[in-house]
């Protein structure tokens, strides 16, 4: 009888050990996964910092070369206040020198410095003066810039855009 007894207690545990095991199953592993899709995501975003974006090769120091343009007046958007602002912005358009283009660029770059101007002038005219004093604005217009300048002039040598002056009244 004691070995029937202890035979029913240990298929009664086992029964109660598959049934944590299940609950365990569908309980813990959602907020497992879920947890798991947080640190991926997590670690992707801290990988994009660490490396380049995706598309955008590496300059070595050397092969830097620097276009600088001239400040100039900017129209904003009318804000509804009834004043006008502007903007006063220089540019600083950072070339790859190894590039085959770069010649080419360069010359044209120094020929037509109103041109690239433009490009600038109607990226920013769409923007009020409140969105413009935002650092999350000024980093998508230069985004902006950068896309329309590589896209006008069918070049990748031009990898980024910076402002040496940027003055908001």
């Amino acid at each position: 009888m004691k070995k029937n007894l202890i035979t029913v207690i240990i298929l009664a545990l086992c029964v109660v050990n598959l049934i944590l095991n299940i609950l365990l199953v569908f309980v813990c592993m959602p907020s497992a996964k879920k947890t798991n899709n947080l640190i991926t995501e997590i670690a992707s975003v801290i990988n994009l910092e660490l490396v380049n974006a995706p598309g955008v090769a590496a300059v070595d120091l050397k092969n830097i070369a620097t276009f600088d343009i001239e400040k100039q007046v900017v129209n904003l958007k009318d804000d509804g206040s009834g004043k006008s602002h502007f903007v006063q912005v220089g540019l600083t358009l950072e070339l790859d020198s190894s590039s085959e283009d770069y010649a080419d660029l360069s010359a044209v770059l120094s020929n037509s410095s109103g041109a690239v101007f433009d490009e600038c002038r109607d990226v920013i005219q769409v923007y009020t003066m409140a969105e413009v004093s935002e650092q999350k604005t000024q980093e998508k217009i230069k985004k902006d810039i950068l896309e329309r300048l590589q896209k006008k002039y069918g070049t990748s040598c031009i990898y980024n855009v910076s402002f040496s002056t940027f003055t908001t009244q």
